[in-house]
């Protein structure tokens, strides 16, 4: 029996960096995956149509905090202070609200970092597709302990969501923890985040150290690994295609050539830098390095939304040099690619039915390209398994 199938024509399909076809057809079948893209057996609807966006790094369940804390550790203080006092029901909530705000806006894809364990709830509610990443924290624990943790957090896949585990940064989670999560899975770590971050790791001091001796997380006898997080997490061994690594902000000389040789993707968040006022990282540089470099919005404790077209518009500005194409694949392919998955962040036959559209008219389709980018032009609709949702 043949399978119904469902089709969409457009003036235009971005099909990769400077790849569109102009006009193009997209075809899928019934189970919302794509049959076949080619030009077009009918009228066309005045549409630029792009990959579903793919949000490499956010946290779902974070909400805006009381007071806009712009020093990095005492944010942290914060953000640990605004989680005591909330429920499961208040986290479930806040994930759905978030997950139904990322769809409007193009997303179609996530990679949620979960510290309670109620996002494949809130992902079997708004099925977007992604890694849902359990975090870990315990700078104390030994690997016994190590392994225990990971038992009581660990979930299997959910839905469209994949597992995998977060253990949270090398000031927050102990050797054996970021090892013994690592092993097999696909991790997602931040990482090289702030100076602080790199002075803890080599010398053992700093704000990060009073934090943990305070909390009673800091082991007795602790000596500092006495080099920066890259350098210390290919000595755990950690590095490689399955691990994320957020921010890498503070990345020092040597530290991209090994992460490129590892093959392990970094994901940036535009919005994050400008809560912080912080520096741009060298994107352009690692990605010509061969870097993977992914689009995040972190959480809404550190950004004003969760928009990645917004995100896309602020990395327009802080690389001025990246072309918009290079920018939108950042936000497609290659949050795919950091997330470890496959048949998302493009426009091809067997991959999902998940993309986003732009009104067109009759200009180029990079032209069009980069009005989105630079926040010209709002999303029209988004497709997420071959069903339209209106922005």
């Amino acid at each position: 029996m043949a399978l119904a199938m469902n089709v969409l024509r457009a003036r235009h399909v971005v099909l990769g960096p400077r790849r569109v076809l102009s006009p193009g057809e997209i075809e899928w079948n019934h189970s919302g995956v794509i049959t076949a893209v080619r030009r077009p057996r009918g009228p066309v609807q005045d549409l630029l149509v792009m990959p579903g966006l793919v949000n490499a790094h956010v946290h779902l369940q974070l909400e805006p905090l009381a007071a806009r804390e712009r020093r990095f550790v005492p944010w942290v203080r914060a953000v640990m202070a605004a989680r005591a006092g909330r429920t499961s029901a208040t986290d479930r909530a806040a994930a759905v609200t978030a997950l139904r705000q990322l769809l409007r806006n193009g997303t179609t894809t996530v990679g949620e970092i979960d510290s309670t364990g109620c996002s494949p709830a809130a992902l079997r509610r708004v099925p977007l597709r992604g890694r849902c990443y359990q975090e870990l924290t315990g700078f104390h624990l030994d690997r016994a302990a190590a392994r225990e943790r990971i038992a009581e957090r660990e979930a299997p896949a959910s839905g469209r969501s994949a597992a995998g585990l977060s253990p949270h940064a090398p000031y927050s989670a102990s050797a054996s923890l970021i090892q013994s999560a690592a092993v097999r899975r696909y991790v997602s770590i931040h990482c090289a985040e702030v100076p602080e971050e790199q002075q803890f790791l080599r010398k053992g001091t700093g704000p990060f150290a009073d934090l943990l001796a305070q909390l009673g997380r800091l082991p007795a006898g602790f000596r500092a690994p006495g080099v920066g997080a890259v350098r210390y997490l290919q000595q755990l061994g950690v590095l490689g295609p399955r691990t994320q690594l957020v921010h890498c902000q503070e990345l020092e000389r040597g530290d991209a050539a090994i992460l490129a040789d590892a093959r392990s993707p970094v994901v940036v968040c535009p919005g994050t830098i400008e809560f912080f006022g912080r520096t741009p990282p060298p994107v352009a540089t690692w990605l010509r390095k061969g870097i993977v470099v992914a689009l995040g919005t972190d959480s809404r404790a550190s950004n004003t939304a969760l928009s990645m077209p917004m995100e896309l518009q602020r990395a327009a500005h802080l690389w001025p040099s990246l072309h918009p194409a290079e920018l939108l694949h950042m936000a497609t392919e290659h949050g795919a690619k950091s997330l470890g998955l496959r048949g998302v962040g493009r426009i091809a036959r067997g991959c999902a039915a998940d993309f986003c559209a732009i009104a067109s008219g009759h200009e180029q389709a990079m032209a069009l390209v980069a009005d989105f980018v630079h926040g010209a032009r709002p999303i029209a609709a988004t497709w997420l398994a071959g069903v339209r949702h209106p922005a």
